[in-house]
């Protein structure tokens, strides 16, 4: 009996370690390590113009307690060293702004945002902290003196490289209209942005190639069992990374897994992510 509960006390003090260090790794060292994930972009509708240019996407900033202008800086600075032509934030800048009282931080994350240069610009969505956390009205102006075009169901094209661009406003709890990609061009590059990735299966019969989102935090603590309680409206169905999608032109999902954290300061076996796009003709 003794060498039973000597066991057993081993195979508790062993499971207490090893919860430690899960608990130490996922607050204290995976949150604050940035990956840079480099994809591949096929089609057949990117101009000759356009398939040069480099891609640059972040999302879910999520200032807040767990999220500061200086662990942002750092996310610059890796930006910057990727010299993109477009860049592209896709909502959930800041977690909840009415409880968000340090107004020099505000006005910091513009002069951040501002040190981005991308010679082709620099656009942005709402994501539904921007709505729900209080920031609805400040939003636009905080990206816009970051330099960034906030696109609220509305397109704009970028003549020389032959892409258009589609912004939907947030569908959670904003005024998300998806039916905007209906105006799609056959002869352009059609990227879509929108902060909730599920919405790809509403514009599926539109002429879209890429649709670009946030959101889920590639579920933040990566345990798939937990979908039901971790996953949030619009984002159950794409989680993370690169999705083809059985659409006429062969269109393609990317889902970023965002900066910041949510709910809980964890990050599980989803680090950080800031996403570097590039294409090839198929």
């Amino acid at each position: 009996m003794n060498r039973f509960f000597k066991g057993l006390f081993s195979i508790i003090i062993l499971l207490f370690i090893i919860s430690s260090l899960i608990f130490i790794y996922s607050k204290y060292i995976e949150p604050f390590h940035i990956t840079i994930e480099k994809v591949k972009i096929s089609s057949s509708y990117i101009t000759k113009e356009g398939k040069d240019i480099r891609i640059l996407v972040f999302a879910d900033t999520h200032f807040g307690e767990f999220y500061t202008t200086k662990d942002f800086s750092k996310a610059v600075d890796s930006i910057k060293k990727e010299k993109p032509d477009i860049v592209f934030f896709l909502g959930d800048l800041i977690d909840h702004y009415s409880q968000y009282t340090e107004t020099t931080e505000v006005a910091e994350i513009s002069r951040l945002l501002n040190q981005i240069e991308a010679p082709y610009g620099k656009y942005a969505v709402f994501g539904n902290h921007d709505y729900g956390g209080g920031a609805e009205y400040i939003y636009e102006d905080i990206m816009k003196a970051g330099g960034f075009q906030v696109l609220v169901n509305e397109s704009l094209l970028l003549e020389d490289l032959g892409i258009k661009i589609f912004g939907i406003d947030d569908v959670v709890i904003g005024y998300g209209n998806p039916g905007i990609v209906e105006k799609g061009e056959e002869d352009l590059y059609n990227i879509v942005l929108s902060h909730a990735p599920d919405v790809a299966d509403k514009i599926t019969d539109y002429p879209v190639d890429l649709i670009l989102s946030g959101h889920t935090h590639g579920r933040q603590v990566n345990i798939k069992y937990f979908d039901d309680v971790i996953l949030p409206p619009y984002g159950k169905n794409y989680i993370r990374g690169l999705y083809s999608l059985q659409t006429k032109r062969e269109a393609q999902l990317y889902v970023n897994a965002g900066l910041g954290m949510t709910q809980l300061p964890f990050r599980f076996l989803s680090p950080p992510e800031l996403t570097v796009l590039y294409f090839e003709n198929r």
